[in-house]
């Protein structure tokens, strides 16, 4: 068949047809259609042939897997069952060496489309089944979308067998499949357009995976182990709650739990409550019956006792007493004595009353040593930064940044290109095929670097306007592009300006940073100034980085070229100007379905403007766009990359960075995902105290969904507190405003200022202040007792004391014995 046969069956023929036709090509035909093929999906397609078409040409005539990959670019738009049968067809008649390779690169990039492919292609016989942990991953959703029906999760399983068995026991062993399947049922269980609950049910993995085993298509007891194997591994918590709903849901018999007596006992000492819960209950269960043992119970029990929580610890008491009970022959004195020293104060009078009635002595609390606030430490200096020496080093540093984007590597290379425009490396072929065959999202930040790199080495004749735009965010739908006042606009927008700078020719760079947490000194950037001259000028929103990055009491200092002295953006950065913060709540609601969202908002204002210059200098109208930046990323891969970008935009200027940061700070509440990390890793980092923004901003992390959230907002505590720049009143009050607000959740915050106390004796104190602001809107909420009780446990411990509203007074006067009135109480104690 002739090039123009195929190109004809590409255009109106059947996927049998197809599927012949491309895999009969020649040679010569192969290579003089791979090109056009490619061509199609990456650069537009002027013909009338269809996308699916397109990409399975792609796959017929690729050299190489990286060529393949670019069948990848328009997956979701194809017909999946057909597409996929010819694909694997095409790739198996063809047989060619890098078909592993190509496999391995589908995995790698993850998705849907990427796991259905490589699935045909092992039903194919055309691979060898992958061991590949996204291969087991994948098929939560690579399943259920296999065939686009409504039908019950096991009819579409029945159509793929070979997935039923040892692959299904795979897919639940692997790590990062469990918020998948969470996900997944989630989903089915509350899809809005099917009435029938029995219906959803079936859609789910959990019942799916329930009704195999009790079909004997699974293997019960295997499913069993593996998920109760999951709480013992080194995963997150969200990858675990869906195995306690999964072990609940196979309700296993007192001969399973009895089989299974160790694992209950191992699951006592992991961090999970939730599972040391399920332990605790099947334990109970287990209890009366002789084949219980004891001494493993007893000893994982020390484990369970040191928890700092006070619902597993109380519950594990109560259960040890109810061994006592069931086994009289056994001592729980000395385990109960474990809880004697807990922090908690009522888990410590539970266990004082348990000793009481098994007539041993109580356990008086060891007597600390006497508190005493510990001096601020110095902040240590940051590693100096060097730029890149050479065009081949800088080839280096873009061909790492097309894989992972890294902000000290990206400002380094923004150093050199702008240096070294006009020369060339030696593999920039290599560097240039990468970018351009880069297969990557749009608002992957991974697309700076390859703009950059295409900037730097393609023909500046072949350049087109608007071809080296940067855009790291946009809405969802419709689809706009991040507003250039925004501080994700701003960023992409540096990152244009970049582009075109490089596409012209050689500058002077200024912006680089000396130090690695991205400070700049006022000494070498006016070095950097005396170079500038009009064969080699300077980019104005460079400069303006540049001064945000030296420290705000030596940018006067800064002598500004003749040319920029004008720019009112440089003008104010280069004062120093302090920001006059107003708080506001915006509602937002995006569609009819969804509850309304009450967002914190910080606006500055003493500035006014639009642009990229006011979306890094300040934060002058949020209201106008705080609707669309809740959207911006919200699905992007790495943006939590991209925002940490623009936090070496601000390594001085903590409360502006804050200020930007609060529309995914309060979508980090709801998400499992905690973009907003590299935002608080900046503020941790700062060296003057935190205004109201930053404190606003370190609550809304201490309140996130993701446990990542919260762990970078204690040790942003814990670092500022050791550094002596904690202002714990300011925390405190923001935190009562978002408290007030209900915006976040209390016993998030609680329970991380309660592991910030015990982590550090320098953060004791201001979270004392911090408390004392808190105290004042507590009266009346159910998340008191949590607060009131760190309270004073801090105050025992300091000797301090805090002022109480009246109502907690009445209530310490009065009979209720009610975690509040307790803590209540011991605050008021003389």
């Amino acid at each position: 068949m002739t090039l123009d046969g195929v190109l004809a069956w590409l255009e109106r023929g059947g996927g049998d047809d197809v599927t012949r036709a491309l895999v009969n090509l020649t040679e010569s035909d192969r290579k003089a259609l791979g090109p056009k093929a490619r061509g199609w999906l990456t650069r537009g397609n002027p013909t009338r042939i269809p996308s699916n078409h397109a990409a399975l040409a792609v796959l017929a005539t690729a050299d190489g897997w990286r060529q393949a990959m670019v069948a990848t670019t328009h997956g979701f738009g194809f017909e999946r069952s057909e597409f996929f049968e010819c694909a694997s067809a095409i790739l198996k008649a063809r047989d060619p060496g890098w078909l592993p390779e190509f496999v391995t690169g589908l995995l790698d990039d993850g998705g849907t489309w990427n796991w259905c492919l490589v699935r045909s292609l092992v039903r194919a016989d055309a691979v060898a089944k992958p061991d590949h942990p996204e291969y087991y991953r994948g098929t939560v959703r690579g399943v259920p979308d296999y065939t686009r029906d409504r039908r019950p999760l096991i009819d579409r399983l029945d159509a793929d067998p070979g997935l039923i068995g040892n692959h299904l026991l795979g897919m639940v062993s692997t790590e990062g499949t469990g918020r998948l399947l969470a996900y997944h049922d989630k989903f089915e269980e509350g899809a809005h357009y099917v009435s029938d609950s029995a219906a959803m049910a079936a859609r789910t993995w959990r019942v799916t995976l329930l009704v195999l085993s009790q079909e004997e298509r699974l293997d019960r007891g295997r499913l069993l182990d593996a998920v109760l194997a999951a709480p013992l591994r080194d995963w997150a918590s969200a990858d675990l709650a869906w195995y306690v709903g999964m072990h609940d849901a196979l309700a296993p018999t007192l001969d399973e739990i009895a089989e299974r007596q160790g694992t209950y006992v191992r699951l006592l000492t992991v961090e999970h409550g939730p599972s040391v819960k399920l332990a605790q209950r099947e334990l109970l269960r287990l209890m009366p019956d002789p084949r219980f043992e004891a001494e493993p119970f007893l000893a994982a029990s020390q484990a369970a006792l040191g928890r700092s929580d006070k619902a597993t610890v109380s519950a594990h008491l109560r259960l040890l007493e109810k061994l006592a009970k069931a086994h009289r022959n056994v001592s729980i004195t000395d385990t109960v004595r474990i809880a004697s020293e807990h922090t908690r104060a009522d888990v410590r009078d539970q266990a004082a009353k348990i000793l009481a009635r098994l007539g041993a002595e109580p356990t008086r609390p060891a007597v600390g040593p006497r508190f005493v606030a510990v001096d601020p430490e110095v902040r240590p200096p940051a590693p100096r930064l060097e730029p890149v020496g050479s065009a081949d080093e800088l080839a280096e540093v873009l061909l790492g940044l097309l894989e992972e984007i890294d902000a000290v590597e990206l400002e380094r290379a923004i150093d050199g290109l702008l240096r070294l425009a006009d020369e060339r490396p030696a593999t920039a072929d290599l560097l240039l095929s990468r970018a351009t065959a880069a297969d990557l999202y749009d608002g992957d930040p991974r697309i700076a670097a390859r703009i950059l790199a295409c900037a730097w080495l393609l023909p500046r004749a072949r350049v087109r306007d608007g071809y080296w735009s940067v855009v790291l965010g946009a809405t969802g739908f419709p689809s706009v592009p991040a507003a250039t006042e925004t501080f994700v606009g701003a960023i992409g927008r540096r990152l244009t300006e970049i582009a075109h700078a490089v596409q012209g020719g050689g500058h002077v760079s200024v912006a680089l940073p000396t130090s690695a947490d991205f400070s700049l000194d006022a000494t070498e950037l006016n070095r950097r100034l005396r170079e500038v001259r009009r064969s080699r000028p300077i980019h104005e929103m460079e400069l303006l980085i540049a001064l945000l990055r030296v420290p705000t009491g030596a940018r006067a200092s800064v002598v500004v070229p003749r040319s920029l002295r004008k720019s009112r953006a440089i003008a104010q950065a280069r004062a120093g100007r302090v920001p006059s913060w107003s708080r506001h709540v915006a509602l937002d609601q995006r569609s009819s379905w969804e509850p309304e969202r009450r967002i914190p908002l910080f606006r500055d204002d003493h500035e006014e403007g639009t642009g990229a210059a006011t979306g890094i200098l300040a934060r002058s109208t949020p209201e106008r766009t705080v609707g669309a930046e809740t959207t911006y990323g919200e699905y992007i891969p790495r943006f939590e990359q991209t925002l940490g970008l623009g936090a070496a935009l601000l390594p001085h200027d903590h409360d502006v960075l804050a200020a930007h940061a609060h529309p995914y700070l309060h979508r980090d509440l709801r998400k499992d995902r905690a973009c907003s990390v590299p935002v608080i890793d900046a503020i941790a980092r700062a060296r003057s105290s935190n205004g109201p923004p930053s404190s606003s901003a370190i609550v809304l992390a201490l309140a996130a969904q993701d446990a990542r959230g919260r762990t970078a907002a204690q040790d942003a505590v814990l670092d500022l507190a050791r550094y002596g720049v904690l202002d714990g009143h300011e925390l405190g009050r923001q935190t009562a405003l978002l408290l007030t607000d209900d915006i976040v959740v209390g016993q998030r915050i609680s329970s991380g200022l309660t592991e910030c106390a015990r982590a550090g004796d320098a953060a004791v104190l201001p979270i004392l202040d911090a408390l004392q602001e808190i105290v004042r809107i507590l009266p009346d909420r159910r998340d008191a007792g949590a607060f009131l009780e760190l309270a004073a446990d801090l105050v025992e411990r300091t000797g301090r004391t805090i002022e109480l509203p009246t109502e907690f007074g009445e209530l310490a006067a009065g009979k209720a014995t009610s975690m509040v009135a307790k803590a209540a109480r011991r605050l008021l104690k003389p």
